[in-house]
């Protein structure tokens, strides 16, 4: 592999010291691990080498892979997301929190700006842990890169994928003719809330990783029910 490459990889995350999965982008093994959620794609995931798109230190090992070679890395705290410190751990009286009734354990909440994970509810005191869930925790990547993306056409889906996961891979089209790439979405995304402002990252993503590329068209596509002929009410171009 090298820096600059677009690839799909299978993998299983998780913890050495409970062996619990965090997570996994294999259906079968979700199930297994009782992490399965309905509705959910599982797919292999889409990682710009060099892009810091994953965790740097697994990054490193994907860059040192072969297509088609699964591997198993054990990734220690110093090099995934550092040691629990004791005094990022804060007690807040529950007053402090606009909705105190509906706190629990394991709750995400934002104080003071930052985000943490309610740990434990007493007396009218909120503890709230702010390290990173997976602080202090060894790390065990199980992976398989199943694909480098060669095709520049199949580059853009894959982009516009990971930004509109509700748009599949087949659903998008696209063309490139020289340096202008135009992409057309399927209707149900077309009014998807932050839809404009998902567009204009996607402009970012194709033309910072897609070498060449510096016009991207957004043709929206609004068709009458029952008529056959297509009508383009819009077009959106970002260069």
């Amino acid at each position: 592999m090298e820096t600059g490459s677009l690839i799909l990889v299978d993998y299983t995350l998780t913890v050495k010291e409970t062996g619990s999965v965090v997570e996994t982008t294999i259906e079968e093994e979700a199930k297994n691990a009782s992490t399965y959620k309905e509705g959910e794609k599982y797919s292999p995931k889409l990682v710009y080498l060099g892009g810091k798109w994953v965790l740097e230190s697994w990054e490193e090992e994907l860059l040192k892979s072969e297509v088609g070679v699964e591997r198993t890395v054990e990734i220690p705290p110093e090099k995934a997301y550092g040691f629990r410190d004791p005094n990022k751990v804060k007690t807040y009286a529950a007053r402090r929190f606009s909705r105190p009734q509906e706190l629990a354990p394991g709750a995400l909440v934002e104080v003071d700006g930052r985000i943490g994970i309610v740990r434990n509810i007493s007396g009218g005191r909120v503890q709230v842990d702010f390290n990173p869930p997976l602080a202090g925790k060894t790390l065990i990547y199980r992976f398989k890169i199943v694909k480098v993306l060669e095709d520049d056409v199949e580059k853009v889906k894959y982009l516009v994928n990971r930004r509109l996961p509700e748009a599949s891979v087949e659903e998008v089209s696209v063309e490139k003719e020289g340096d202008i790439v135009t992409i057309r979405l399927p209707d149900k995304v077309l009014f998807s809330e932050g839809v404009q402002q998902i567009k204009k990252a996607i402009f970012e993503d194709v033309t910072s990783i897609i070498k060449g590329v510096k016009t991207v068209r957004f043709v929206d596509v609004f068709t009458t029910p029952g008529e056959p002929v297509e009508k383009t009410l819009e077009e959106k171009t970002a260069s």
